[in-house]
């Protein structure tokens, strides 16, 4: 039996290095698979901030009110309960205030003097 063999990758796994064949460098050195990480790494991932905390209350209300008002034009006619006349109207009425509100809460001038192009 040869001390020689082929490990399927092209190469022989010998003592000695091959004519025409590369010599490996890191031979006996630590390789990328090798390394660990140090104790002291304190990471902490951020901790996501409610999104309604900081949040105007009309500005909810407004979003609450077109948000809830389309759900319930969808889901009320498949529902098997009659509803009076004047349900219909009353969400559209509901929605289009939602909408008065959110745009109410808009900006009316912009802050600095500059063209919006900010990273």
């Amino acid at each position: 039996m040869s001390r020689r063999r082929d490990d399927g990758a092209g190469y022989r796994r010998t003592s000695q290095p091959q004519p025409g064949r590369p010599i490996p460098k890191n031979l006996g050195q630590r390789g990328p698979r090798d390394y660990t990480l140090a104790e002291e790494d304190d990471f902490r991932p951020p901790n996501p901030k409610n999104p309604l905390a900081g949040a105007k209350p009309a500005v909810v209300i407004g979003a609450a009110l077109v948000l809830l008002g389309i759900l319930a034009l969808i889901i009320f006619p498949f529902l098997p309960v009659s509803f009076p006349s004047w349900t219909t109207p009353a969400l559209i009425a509901v929605v289009l205030l939602g909408i008065v509100i959110l745009f109410l809460q808009m900006p009316s001038k912009r802050r600095g003097a500059g063209d919006g192009a900010q990273v």
